[in-house]
């Protein structure tokens, strides 16, 4: 095979694709390319043809050859990864780091006056940027003479040079107040640079999740008393992601904080630490207690964050529902020959407390809560999209889809509830009908912006959604 000729489709058909591609996922643990064989083949085809390489057995066999200092490994998982992120991302994540998880931190550590956090799988570094401002903006005056360590740690070593430059395009601060923007960043050119004094806690170091020792006494990764492992397992197999959990868990002290993206699947895996609800997100906490307990232990019984979305933010006092949920409903409504009702005949307080009780733990309420609106509210498709989350929770799974249906029957254009109603049927194995869903999640996202904000899906914008979006439908058997 001549280099310059290389395609994916040739390559994909190479005899030793599939060893060369079994070594990359064994050393990585991104088996999100598992059955990928396009993507990875074309990403693949980028490395070969710059080493001149005519096959996969040479390219497997430079690989190989450069296993003690993993150049070339290194080189292709620059290739393939994505470091697309920004600061504060999921602001309701660092919500509760401000108002739960550093108080309690900094309560409990007054004796030693040392605060260690790990950001693993930081990418070009906006999240352990964005935890240190936040220290040290809302905590300073009670951290100072304090030893304060963020260790921010990724396989792509691209992506840690980026980050230790700390330089960004305006992209990554879209979720950030135009305030803290020019406060902790100048201006470069078309860029912003994070200001010194937010880079003096911070340090980047290389570090395979799945490969490297964790905890490390030599690399210094044990002994902390938050990890955030945001948006990282969803690239790995369950085993991985187990493993990795266990390891977490061994890494932090008793009480010790972690906290995972609000999209990672199998909230089995957590059953070790004890599950903390906040609004809009869920920390796990170290509990020895927990660990003790047998491996059959169900977790926390609430874990909404572990859901794709959320409820959406609770409000504090009445509001008009937003007038694209209106316009859709009344538009539903005459297509169906009814009368269309104002969305603000049903108070928020209502939905706000649903949302309040459900992130107790008490879903039996929630769930009775939910059938009173619904008795005096049956148009409102909002109020069956949140009783479809309390559903879920419960384990009602089909009841689960016929909320969500009604939901989507009511505002064809709900986005998040046709995609919520793809999970929940790709987790009951109904691929044909997830994908179906899928795709229409997909083709109402066309016709909007890429920032444009997803109505009830937190501070989602169109972009990731789509994104979200697509690495489902990859996963699933086309028809």
């Amino acid at each position: 095979m001549n280099p310059v000729s290389l395609t994916r489709h040739a390559l994909s058909g190479d005899p030793d694709y599939p060893r060369l591609k079994d070594y990359f996922i064994a050393h990585t643990g991104l088996a999100y390319y598992a059955d990928k064989d396009d993507q990875f083949a074309s990403q693949l085809t980028k490395r070969m043809a710059a080493l001149e390489l005519p096959d996969c057995a040479s390219y497997l066999r430079a690989l190989q050859s450069d296993e003690i200092d993993g150049t070339e490994l290194d080189n292709l998982i620059a290739t393939v990864t994505i470091g697309e992120t920004f600061f504060f991302r999921h602001h309701e994540a660092f919500d509760a780091l401000r108002d739960v998880v550093f108080p309690d931190l900094i309560r409990r550590n007054q004796g030693v006056r040392k605060l260690r956090i790990w950001s693993a799988g930081c990418s070009i570094g906006a999240e352990p940027y964005s935890i240190a401002i936040l220290l040290k903006r809302d905590f300073g005056h009670l951290l100072s003479g304090w030893e304060v360590s963020i260790i921010a740690t990724d396989i792509n070593r691209d992506f840690l040079d980026r980050a230790r430059l700390g330089k960004y395009e305006d992209w990554a601060f879209r979720s950030v107040p135009e305030e803290i923007k020019s406060a902790c960043f100048t201006r470069s050119g078309n860029a912003w640079v994070i200001d010194p004094q937010y880079k003096e806690w911070v340090s980047f170091q290389y570090h395979n999740l799945i490969k490297d020792p964790c905890p490390s006494l030599r690399n210094q990764l044990d002994g902390f008393d938050l990890i955030l492992c945001r948006n990282v397992t969803i690239y790995f197999s369950q085993e991985a992601v187990r493993n990795l959990v266990q390891e977490l868990y061994f890494s932090l002290p008793a009480d010790g904080w972690l906290l995972v993206g609000h999209a990672e699947p199998n909230v089995d895996v957590y059953r070790s630490f004890r599950a903390v609800n906040l609004p809009g997100a869920i920390l796990y906490q170290k509990s020895v207690e927990k660990q003790a307990e047998p491996a059959q232990t169900s977790p926390e019984p609430f874990t909404f964050v572990h859901q794709p979305f959320a409820f959406p933010p609770a409000q504090s006092a009445p509001s008009q529902r937003p007038p694209d949920y209106a316009t859709a409903q009344s538009a539903s409504l005459e297509r169906k020959g009814g009368a269309a009702r104002p969305f603000e005949a049903i108070p928020s307080p209502d939905l706000a407390s649903i949302r309040q009780i459900a992130d107790q733990g008490d879903l039996d309420r929630a769930a009775r809560c939910c059938e009173e609106l619904l008795e005096k509210e049956k148009l409102n498709p909002v109020a069956h999209f949140y009783y479809a989350l309390v559903l879920e929770q419960m384990g009602r799974r089909r009841e689960t889809q016929e909320s969500l249906r009604r939901a989507i029957y009511l505002d064809r254009n709900f986005i998040i509830a046709h995609y919520y109603l793809g999970l929940i049927q790709q987790r009951m194995g109904e691929a044909k009908q997830a994908l179906r869903c899928f795709r229409n999640t997909l083709n109402l996202l066309s016709g909007l912006k890429e920032d444009e904000p997803i109505p009830a899906a937190d501070e989602f914008s169109a972009a990731e959604l789509k994104q979200l979006t697509q690495m489902h439908i990859d996963a699933l058997p086309q028809a």
